[in-house]
C-alpha cells in the first residue's frame, strides 16, 4: 500500500503476494544499506535469498501523522524488520510499515490522544457540554441549563481554582489534599495541580490585578461613586475597625458594590474617622464621590464635616453629601418602640437563650415541641444589632408557646435557673406587637435588597411606615408605644428640609411616579401636621407658610425640590455636554424578574388612586422628562428602573446619566450590618 495513500484498503494476501523487489525497497527508502546483516527474506525465487540490511539514516516522513510520533525499525513477532511509531506523548506504539500497515491506525490515535497538547487545535469537531445555569440566589440545584461547546483552557481552570478558595475561604492547603487532587484528576486528568506555594502566589496575583482594573475604573473623570462607612470595635482585642465600600452602576447598567479599604483606626472620634476616609478616598483617586451614607451618631456627623471640608471636588459644594442609613433610622425607630414592651421580650427571649445554651435542654425541648405542637419549627436566636432578628425570634417562640408551657412543667429546672418565665399573657402581648412590626420587618427586607435598585421607593416606604404609625395609634395598647415611635421618626423623616434632596431626586426620576408624588407625600404630610416648617431666608420675602393653603404649599416645596434637581441637571450638562435628546417613541413599562414589586404598599396604593397624569410643562431634557406623563403600572406588575433608563437613555442621555447616579444613593444603604460587633446605637 502506498505510504501517501492510507485510506486504499488493500488485503493482507494481496500485499504478501505482490512483495516489491529488493532494488525497488532500496529506491523508494533511500537509504544507505549497512554490512552488517539483520534478517533473510525470499524475494521472487524461494532459492535465491538476498540479506536485508536496517536503514542507518531513515528520511524524514511526510504524512502529516508522523509529526506525533518516533519511527523506529524494529522485528515483528516473526522476526521480520519493519517499522514502528511511537506516540511522542504517551508509552504507546504501533506497526507502521509503509507495505503492510499504513497510516490509518495512526491518523486515528494522535488527534485523541488525551496527553498530546494539540489535541484540541487538532479535533476538528468540538466537544459539546451541558452547562448549568445558575444565578446570583441559586446554591447549584437547579438542572436547567444549555448545550453549549467545549474546549480544554487551563488558564480558565486555574482561575475558577483562584475563585474557588477566595469565595469559599479555603486554606492553600486544600489543593494538595489526596481527595480533591483525586476528584480534580477525574474530572480532568490532564490539569496539572498547582501547589499550596503556588497557588498562594497565584492569588495574590489576582488579588492585585483585580485592583488595578478597579483603580483605573474608578480614578476616571466620568466614574462618579457612592461610599458607605461602618466602624465598630472588636470584642476580642478591643481594637477600633472601618470598612469602606465603594457603589456604582456600570456603562451597561448593571450594580455594583466593592469594598475598597479595611483598616484599623485609632479611635471613633469624628475627626479620625474623617481623615481615615479622606487617605482611602485620595488613595483609590476618586474623583466624583456623590454622597456617603453612615449611621446616625455624632462621630459620623463630624466625619462627614470634615471631608465635605477637605474634599477637593463635591457636588454642588457638598450640599447634599451626607445620606442617613435608613435600615439604622427604621431600627433605631422599632429599638425605641419595644421598649414599652421590654418585660415581655426579655423574658421570652432570655427563655430561648436559656434553652439553646444546653444540647440536654434542646433535646427536652424538642420533645416538649412534638408532644403540644404540630409545628416543624425551632428556636430563633436574637442578634442584638439586628431587631428583625427579634422579630424573627418573637414570631417563632409564639407558634411554640404551647411547648414552653409543656417543658416549664416537665423541668423544675426551668423556673428555679430563670428569675421569670414566659407566661401566656407574655405571648399574648409579644404576639400583637409581632403583628404591628411586620410593616417594619416588610420595609427593612425591601431596603436591604441586593438585587435591584429601590432608592425610587424611598419616599413611598417612609410615608408608607408614617401612615403605618397612625392607624395604629387608634389601639390603645400601641398608643404609647407608637407616642415614643413618633418622635423617632419625625427627628429624621418629618422636616422635608431634613431629609437629602438626592432622595427626592431618584423618587422624580422613576418615570411611574416623578415630581407628582413628591406633591402627594407633602401633602399627607401637612394634613397630618408635619409641615409647614420654618421659612428658609431665600424665602423670606414671600408669602408665610401660614397662610398658604396646603395645596399652594405643596406646589411650593415640589417648586422647591425641582430647582434644585434643576441645578443639579446644570453642572451635568455643562460637565457632560449639551447633549440633547432624540425623537424616539416613547417605552412602555419595564418589567424584570428581578425587580421588586411594591409589595402592596398601602401609601402607593392611595396615591394612583388619587392622582392622574398632569404635565409639568418645560423645554429642556429635564423638563421634557417631565412634561411626559408618568406611566402606570398594573397593581401586581414590576417595574425595573434600570432597564427603563438604559432603554430611554437616547431620548434623554444627561437625565439618564443623573438617574444611574443618583439611583445608587440610596441603594447602598443595602449594605449587610457586621454582625456581633459593638457600637452605639442610640441617637
Amino acid at each position: 500500500m502506498d505510504q501517501e495513500n492510507p485510506q486504499q484498503n488493500i488485503p493482507y494476501e494481496s500485499i504478501s503476494s505482490s512483495m516489491p523487489t529488493f532494488e525497488s525497497f532500496t529506491s523508494q527508502q533511500n537509504v544507505i544499506l549497512e554490512d552488517e546483516t539483520i534478517d533473510v527474506e525470499t524475494i521472487g525465487d524461494e532459492d535465491k535469498k538476498r540479506k536485508r540490511k536496517a536503514p542507518s539514516n531513515p528520511r524524514k516522513p511526510k504524512v502529516e501523522c508522523w509529526k506525533f510520533f518516533d519511527q523506529k525499525f524494529e522485528k515483528d513477532d516473526d522476526g521480520v524488520i519493519i517499522k514502528m511509531a511511537y506516540c511522542k506523548w504517551r508509552p504507546a506504539f504501533f506497526k507502521a510499515d509503509s507495505r503492510k500497515h499504513g497510516t490509518r491506525h495512526l491518523n486515528d490515535h494522535y488527534p485523541n490522544c488525551d496527553s498530546n497538547p494539540d489535541v484540541e487545535k487538532i479535533k476538528k469537531q468540538k466537544q459539546l457540554a451541558f452547562k448549568k445555569k445558575i444565578s446570583e440566589n441559586d446554591e447549584g440545584g437547579t438542572s436547567s441549563g444549555t448545550l453549549e461547546t467545549w474546549k480544554y483552557d487551563e488558564k480558565k481552570i486555574k482561575d475558577s481554582l483562584i475563585k474557588l478558595i477566595v469565595h469559599a475561604e479555603l486554606p492553600f492547603k486544600f489543593v494538595e489534599h489526596p481527595a480533591f487532587i483525586k476528584f480534580s484528576s477525574d474530572m480532568q486528568p490532564r490539569f496539572n495541580m498547582p501547589s499550596r506555594f503556588k497557588i498562594a502566589r497565584d492569588i495574590s496575583k489576582f488579588y492585585l490585578e483585580e485592583r488595578n482594573r478597579l483603580f483605573k475604573f474608578l480614578s476616571k473623570d466620568s466614574t462618579t461613586v457612592h461610599l458607605t462607612t461602618d466602624t465598630w470595635t472588636s470584642s476580642c482585642k478591643r481594637m477600633n475597625f472601618m470598612v469602606l465600600t465603594a457603589h456604582f452602576i456600570d456603562e451597561d447598567w448593571v450594580m455594583h458594590k466593592r469594598i475598597i479599604n479595611f483598616r484599623p483606626i485609632h479611635s471613633h472620634r469624628g475627626v479620625d474617622i474623617g481623615r481615615a476616609l479622606l487617605e482611602c478616598i485620595t488613595g483609590w483617586g476618586l474623583k466624583n464621590v456623590m454622597t456617603v451614607t453612615v449611621d446616625n451618631v455624632a462621630s459620623n456627623d463630624k466625619a462627614i464635616e470634615y471631608l465635605v471640608e477637605n474634599l477637593p471636588t463635591k457636588y454642588d459644594n457638598g450640599k447634599h453629601f451626607h445620606i442617613r442609613c435608613m435600615a439604622h433610622i427604621l431600627n433605631l425607630i422599632v429599638q425605641v418602640g419595644l421598649k414599652t414592651y421590654q418585660k415581655q421580650v426579655d423574658t421570652i427571649a432570655l427563655a430561648v437563650k436559656y434553652i439553646k445554651h444546653s444540647s440536654q435542654r434542646v433535646t427536652n425541648f424538642k420533645e416538649s415541641v412534638e408532644y403540644a405542637t404540630d409545628s416543624k419549627k425551632f428556636l430563633v436566636s436574637e442578634c442584638p444589632t439586628r431587631w428583625n432578628s427579634t422579630h424573627d425570634m418573637l414570631k417563632t417562640a409564639i407558634e411554640l408557646k404551647d411547648a414552653f408551657l409543656d417543658y416549664d412543667f416537665k423541668n423544675s429546672s426551668f423556673a428555679r435557673d430563670l428569675e421569670e418565665t414566659p407566661k401566656r399573657a407574655d405571648f399574648e402581648v409579644c404576639r400583637k406587637v409581632v403583628q404591628f412590626l411586620e410593616k417594619f420587618k416588610g420595609t427593612t427586607e425591601l431596603v436591604s435588597n441586593v438585587s435591584s435598585p429601590v432608592a425610587h421607593l424611598w419616599f413611598g416606604e417612609v410615608l408608607d411606615i408614617d401612615k403605618h404609625l397612625r392607624e395604629w395609634q387608634a389601639n390603645a395598647t400601641f398608643k404609647d408605644m407608637i407616642v415614643d415611635m413618633r418622635k423617632k421618626y419625625d427627628k429624621y423623616w418629618g422636616d422635608y428640609k431634613k431629609i437629602n434632596h438626592y432622595m427626592y431626586f431618584a423618587v422624580i426620576l422613576d418615570p411611574t411616579m416623578k415630581s407628582e408624588i413628591i406633591g402627594y407625600g407633602f401633602k399627607h404630610l401637612i394634613e397630618n401636621g408635619c409641615m409647614p416648617m420654618e421659612q428658609d431666608e431665600e424665602d423670606s420675602q414671600e408669602t408665610a407658610f401660614d397662610f398658604l393653603t396646603p395645596d399652594e404649599l405643596c406646589k411650593k416645596f415640589v417648586q422647591k425640590v425641582e430647582k434644585d434637581m434643576g441645578s443639579l441637571f446644570a453642572i451635568y450638562k455643562e460637565k457632560y455636554g449639551t447633549t440633547t435628546s432624540t425623537e424616539l417613541p416613547r417605552s412602555t413599562s419595564s418589567k424584570s424578574t428581578s425587580s421588586r414589586s411594591r409589595r402592596g404598599n398601602a401609601f402607593l396604593n392611595s396615591f394612583k388612586d388619587k392622582v392622574g397624569n398632569k404635565l409639568s410643562g418645560g423645554e429642556d431634557e429635564l423638563k421634557k422628562y417631565l412634561k411626559e406623563p408618568r406611566l402606570e403600572l398594573e397593581d401586581d406588575e414590576d417595574f425595573d428602573i434600570l432597564t427603563w433608563w438604559k432603554v430611554n437613555s437616547p431620548r434623554f442621555p444627561i437625565v439618564a446619566r443623573m438617574a444611574k447616579e443618583i439611583q445608587e444613593g440610596l441603594d447602598k444603604q443595602k449594605e449587610e450590618q457586621t454582625q456581633g460587633k459593638e457600637k452605639n446605637v442610640q441617637a
